[in-house]
């Protein structure tokens, strides 16, 4: 195996499980800038070198340079600088989105939790006062999820993803621990949950109450695409859920 292809099926674990976040990945980086490997794209994957950002409506969106083409990625207000190197997940594409913030409409931008980099960057600790939760303590579970099943009649969270389309406008059963509680916003409180199937978590709206790393069971109806206006636009989310701890 070549220098080039180790490092590259290095990266892709990293992406894999998640650790591009912690120090021992810049080395790598640093490796692969110089020795001039291209960031590559794998499968429900992307990584590569940060080429233009923006900021708007609480999200950073980021144009990421794969080596093959240029991509643009959304998540929540995050501090990137041109020439980082960044991963995501390509799970939620959103075609043909028109930003109302930056006036500006992208034939392809892909929706994240979060970009995972090669610095520790916790984006919890970057408020933001124009998104919707921002003005309320933001709670986050430390603890990384492992070992959550499936529950009888429901999906994991990788399958609602999967299957969004298919899923759209039914209820569904899915089984999590929560990672964030943010309440009474917009007359709601928002939960998101996480169950180890995929690294991106799960919005919920409900009118119930839990605290952060409670194990939940939600119950409510998948909505795609949705507009709360003022620019917080949810590509996937479970609305009015009622919860079993």
């Amino acid at each position: 195996m070549t220098y080039r292809s180790r490092v590259i099926g290095f990266l892709i674990n990293c992406i894999t499980a998640g650790i591009l976040s912690i120090g021992m990945a810049s080395s790598v980086t640093a490796e692969v800038e110089s020795k001039g490997v291209h960031a590559q794209t794998s499968s429900g994957k992307v990584y590569g070198k940060v080429t233009q950002t923006m900021d708007a409506a609480g999200y950073t969106y980021a144009e990421v340079d794969t080596g093959k083409e240029k991509i643009w990625a959304a998540a929540r207000k995050t501090v990137l600088r041109k020439g980082d190197m960044i991963a995501f997940s390509t799970v939620m594409p959103m075609q043909n989105h028109y930003s109302k913030s930056l006036k500006r409409e992208f034939s392809v931008v892909y929706f994240v939790n979060q970009f995972i980099t090669d610095k520790k960057t916790d984006v919890s600790s970057h408020p933001v006062q124009s998104t919707p939760h921002a003005n309320i303590k933001n709670m986050k579970a430390l603890e990384p999820v492992t070992g959550i099943k499936k529950i009888e009649g429901g999906y994991t969270i990788s399958d609602v993803y999967k299957n969004k389309n298919k899923l759209k406008g039914k209820t569904i059963l899915v089984r999590g621990k929560v990672t964030k509680f943010t309440a009474k916003v917009m007359n709601k409180n928002w939960i998101h949950i996480m169950d180890g199937s995929t690294h991106d978590d799960l919005t919920v709206t409900t009118d119930e109450i839990v605290a952060v790393n409670d194990m939940i069971v939600i119950k409510g109806k998948l909505v795609l695409d949705k507009d709360y206006n003022y620019g917080y636009v949810y590509p996937l989310i479970v609305e009015n859920a009622s919860i079993v701890k």
